[in-house]
């Protein structure tokens, strides 16, 4: 004890000399509220590792009581190859953590980082060393597993600083024979290290799936995690929630009480609300049936966690439209992995008479249409869902009603049918189609996970998973194949045109029958895509997570990852790109 006193004495005797500390000089001391290990070094006060208990491979070096502006870090990469890791922070991010956030670092290592600040009105310049412990393992199979592999496989020129956030789960059958989520949210660089992890305790207090995670336009972190039993089970509400990437929690809101399942999709809004996609409770259908409904829901809510509006697509679309449920692969409908279930489809009797509950059926309380994402296009204040199991995108006003339908005519009626898309060439020439598909390049997306509208470019990006295409299951599983895609929507002439594509020429390997994610990068202008449960039925290994980043005018691949997930049969949900020079500089 004592050794270790006069050790800690001597590190602050040198840090508030201006020299820089190389060795790691452990003290207890904790941020307020939080539980941390403190390093004593350079001419601010203590560097605080993970603060918040939220990532391991995150810190804040404390003021000390000094006044400082001008702030700028830089995460020096690990090797000849190692990518740095540069942002700039805010004055208000340094008073809101007293300190200077420092992300990026990699686990269990001695990390180099370079800040740069003002300080008394002179320039400083200052280099700490940061030791950080290794990532948690998992028991799985009866082995202790690490995080996913990541395998870089291409990184072009001008790409080596990207950073992707890895959405995925450790799947897990629990006691009460139901699938346990086991977070697993790494962000990985271009070399395949992993630069930031979430702990899952942090949000993990349910048993269900964590999903959607995206950063904000304010460069913070949002993410909802769903609930698998009721609360009533001794369990705690679902929620949805907004933390900064050093682990300070912003908000964190349960469903409102007339909602539960949230799953899949959180979008932010412009004016700082946010869509969710949750099922109704206590819905009553045609038959004056109470049922709690499945995925079919999207509601917006506002910052105090207030319901806004609600779409409940019992009442705008047919939930007995089953023409596409009638081709689906039952093995993988969706998060529903069944590898028993493989190659078989359900009869329309069948999907009339499952129980209910989340399963592969028709009518309100069943899985009939899998909204898995909800996009805003703020130019006619609407939404544009994906529906998995209606192979379709569809856009809707604030009134509730339906302005277009993207995919198959097959089983839409009445005024629905009116308003599926007519697909035409890019010279406005009506394409030869029938239900299962159009002459020449167009397809429509079967049983698609995103679909995001881009401004930009005036189109909606989609990722076309392939399932069921031309409402039929091949001859041969290895058939399918996977898509992004671009289309560009004519909202006058009721017209839609398919201006980009990728995939197709990678076959059956890039094929993910669930999940996964299309995305424009306006920076690079790119599009990016995530295959993220490819090979998901395969009975020798576990599923590869794609990711993919092309310049769409030519499909040059700009970056390539393989990620390779834990046990088979354990899909991947997404990933996303993110951007450490937004996390704190506002």
């Amino acid at each position: 004890m004592k050794k270790s006193i006069l050790t800690l004495t001597i590190a602050i005797a040198l840090a508030g000399s201006g020299a820089i500390i190389s060795q790691n000089v452990y003290a207890g001391g904790d941020l307020p509220g939080t539980s941390s290990t403190a390093v004593a070094q350079g001419e601010l006060g203590f560097v605080y590792v993970d603060p918040y208990k939220f990532s391991p491979l995150v810190a804040v070096i404390d003021l000390g009581g000094k006044n400082i502006s001008d702030v700028s870090v830089t995460v020096k990469g690990k090797g000849r190859k190692g990518v740095d890791i540069d942002y700039p922070v805010s004055a208000s991010q340094v008073l809101t953590h007293n300190g200077i956030p420092v992300f990026g670092m990699y686990p269990d290592f001695l990390n180099k980082v370079e800040v740069s600040y003002k300080l008394d009105g002179k320039k400083v310049n200052e280099e700490y060393k940061i030791r950080t412990s290794a990532l948690e393992q998992i028991h799985i199979d009866g082995q202790d597993r690490t995080q996913y592999e990541y395998e870089p496989l291409t990184v072009a020129k001008g790409f080596e600083e990207r950073l992707y956030l890895v959405d995925g789960q450790v799947i897990l059958p629990n006691m009460r024979n139901h699938w346990d989520w086991h977070p697993t949210q790494n962000i990985i660089d271009t070399q395949g290290e992993v630069r930031w992890h979430m702990r899952p305790e942090v949000i993990y207090t349910v048993p269900g799936g964590s999903m959607s995670f995206k950063q904000t336009s304010d460069g913070k972190l949002i993410f909802g995690q769903g609930l698998m039993f009721e609360p009533n089970e001794g369990y705690d509400e679902a929620y949805y929630a907004k933390y900064d990437f050093i682990g300070k929690p912003i908000f964190k809101h349960v469903l409102p009480r007339g909602y539960n399942g949230f799953s899949h999709d959180i979008t932010e809004m412009p004016n700082g609300h946010y869509l969710l996609r949750v099922g109704k409770r206590d819905f009553i259908d045609a038959t004056g049936t109470k049922v709690d409904t499945i995925r079919d829901v999207v509601i917006e809510v506002d910052q105090n966690g207030d319901v806004v509006h609600e779409w409940n697509f019992n009442n705008i679309l047919d939930n007995k439209r089953d023409a596409v449920l009638l081709s689906l692969d039952m093995g993988a409908v969706c998060l529903n992995v069944d590898v028993s279930q493989s190659g078989k489809q359900m009869d329309a009797e069948q999907l009339k008479n499952e129980p209910y509950g989340d399963v592969a059926g028709v009518s309100a309380g069943r899985n009939w249409l899998h909204i898995n994402s909800v996009g805003y296009d703020a130019e006619d204040d609407s939404i544009i869902i994906s529906s998995r199991h209606q192979s379709a995108v569809i856009k809707v006003g604030r009134d509730n009603q339906v302005k277009w339908i993207l995919g198959t005519p097959a089983g839409w009626k009445g005024e629905l049918a009116d308003k599926v898309l007519t697909p035409v060439n890019n010279k406005g020439k009506k394409l030869d189609c029938n239900d299962q598909g159009c002459e020449g390049d167009f397809d429509w997306t079967w049983t698609q996970h995103t679909a995001w509208p881009v401004p930009e470019r005036g189109t909606v990006t989609v990722f076309d998973n392939g399932d069921g295409r031309g409402l039929e299951q091949p001859a041969l599983a290895s058939m399918k194949y996977s898509r992004g895609v671009e289309y560009k929507v004519n909202d006058k002439d009721m017209t839609v045109e398919q201006t980009w594509e990728y995939g197709k020429e990678r076959g059956n390997e890039w094929y993910s029958a669930i999940t996964s994610i299309t995305e424009y990068q306006q920076d690079h202008q790119t599009m990016f895509m995530a295959s993220a449960s490819a090979g998901l039925m395969d009975p020798k290994q576990a599923p590869e997570h794609w990711i993919t980043e092309v310049d769409p005018e030519t499909n040059e691949i700009k970056v390539e990852m393989k990620v390779k997930t834990l046990t088979k049969h354990e899909p991947g949900y997404r990933s996303t790109v993110v951007r450490a020079h937004e996390m704190f500089n506002k």
